[in-house]
């Protein structure tokens, strides 16, 4: 369970990174990526992983999946232009962690099969979920995609239906007294 603390972080990742790239103009900071391509700060192994995990964590169904909203494209940007220092060595170190504990549990995790890797990825999110496992990294991690993706605009218009202005907008209304 998250604690406020937690879920207050998470929200001002979401809307200072946001906020972070557009004051970085934006787009251009957002480089769209292949799944191994190296990024400006992900290596092409740290890529790899980071475009898997997220594939496998938001799929492409009727909507567009992680992959097509260019989270880890998204992720390397704001690794590059918003977190700091110490942010991003904890995140390397997570990654690396990561990596390791799926390599241990599927033998190459990026070359296991779907089912494996999502059998492998599973079990770590159970452990990582249950408390007191040294896995805080991934659940940052798990954080850091789903926010992304929300607050790009695949996330935000086709998955969560967002509206900018919903139902009639009336620029003059009449306030009775009690209203």
């Amino acid at each position: 369970m998250k604690t406020r603390r937690e879920f207050l972080q998470g929200l001002i990742v979401s809307v200072g990174g946001a906020t972070a790239l557009s004051a970085c103009s934006g787009a251009a900071t957002i480089a769209a990526t292949a799944p191994g391509q190296r990024g400006r700060f992900y290596t092409g192994n740290e890529m790899a992983l980071v475009s898997r995990i997220s594939d496998l964590i938001i799929p492409r169904t009727e909507t567009p999946g992680a992959l097509d909203a260019n989270v880890p494209g998204y992720l390397d940007g704001l690794m590059t232009d918003w977190a700091s220092d110490e942010t991003r060595s904890n995140h390397r170190e997570a990654l690396q962690l990561i990596a390791a504990r799926l390599d241990a549990a599927s033998g190459d995790f990026l070359s296991a099969n779907e089912d494996t890797s999502i059998r492998v990825l599973s079990e770590l999110d159970s452990i990582a979920f249950s408390g007191g496992s040294g896995l805080g990294g991934y659940r940052s991690l798990k954080g850091y995609i789903t926010q992304a993706y929300f607050a790009t605009e695949e996330g935000a218009m086709e998955e969560l239906k967002w509206v900018a202005v919903p139902g009639r907008w009336d620029p003059s209304v009449d306030i009775t007294a009690g209203d």
